[in-house]
């Protein structure tokens, strides 16, 4: 029987998330952290996300989608859009907007227990903007009439906090995940890294760090030292910066927009976090983290 799956709750402030988590020894719980779906993109490999969120479902994996689950540029007064860069299905629409929603959440719908979270991306922040509505928030609508449950719709920026207790008493932790959809351009030279480094400044409460966006994937470990409330040096302080790749490629059209931006080839997936604790003698680590790519 499958254990239930970790449940997102919300916290204080706006933005905000947290999770209980019950652990013993030899226990594990992965969680699949993605973005850059644009689901409707004609570009989007939508075999691979169907392949990764069954993988969720096998795993228990809570998922949590940082941003740009919808592509939106091929509205009437979007100046990047362009007829030949149109799925079929959404060329002579006079509701593209409603059809693309109800699309994705036919499409989410069979996965809508694993999805945990859908946060927004400059693709459905810049179209809210120009036309006051939430994409993500229809989509939700949607899932809800259709399977009775629905994701948070989270904003662009925000916090998850994975609150650990040993399932006999005692032995409690908390590891926070600070996620941002992520700024700036494609960054073809350095692919993120010194905004990975930026992270590590601002967010120093953090312990796993996100961000989307740019299109391309790595993960980095930046470990740091820290000091425990009894005045203990804790020098192995790890945090991780996870930078998440994407699920639409249109390379193979030299007249796209993002080859006309000489952007390139992008990186496909996400990240699994996974966390887990594997003995219950070393208080300083009970729980360890890692993140192990898609494939």
């Amino acid at each position: 029987m499958k254990n239930l799956l970790p449940k997102l709750e919300p916290a204080v402030s706006h933005g905000c998330y947290y999770t209980r988590l019950n652990y013993t020894s030899n226990w594990e719980q992965y969680f699949l952290l993605i973005s850059d779906i644009h689901f409707d993109a004609k570009g989007c490999n939508r075999k691979l996300v169907v392949k990764h969120l069954e993988q969720a479902k096998v795993r228990n994996a809570p998922v949590f989608i940082f941003g740009d689950l919808l592509d939106l540029m091929g509205g009437k007064f979007d100046k990047r859009t362009a007829k030949h860069e149109l799925r079929p299905e959404y060329a002579g629409s006079d509701d593209y907007l409603g059809n693309v929603c109800e699309d994705a959440a036919d499409f989410l719908a069979p996965y809508v227990d694993n999805i945990a979270l859908i946060g927004n991306g400059n693709h459905e922040a810049s179209y809210q903007k120009y036309h006051e509505i939430s994409p993500l928030t229809i989509v939700a609508t949607h899932l809800k009439a259709k399977t009775g449950t629905s994701p948070v719709v989270a904003p662009y920026t925000g916090w998850i906090q994975f609150k650990f207790k040993y399932a006999n008493g005692g032995r409690r932790k908390t590891i926070n995940l600070k996620y941002h959809h992520g700024v700036g351009g494609n960054s073809p030279v350095t692919k993120g890294a010194i905004q990975s480094n930026r992270s590590a400044v601002m967010w120093a409460n953090a312990d796993v760090m996100v961000r989307g966006h740019i299109h391309n994937r790595f993960s980095m470990s930046l470990p740091c030292e820290r000091i425990s409330a009894q005045g203990k040096i804790i020098e192995d302080q790890e945090r991780l910066y996870l930078q998440t790749g994407c699920y639409v490629s249109d390379v193979q059209d030299g007249n796209s927009w993002s080859s006309t931006k000489g952007f390139g080839v992008p990186a496909m997936g996400g990240y699994w976090l996974r966390m887990y604790c594997d003995t219950l003698y070393d208080d300083t680590q009970m729980i360890h983290y890692q993140a192990i790519p898609t494939d």
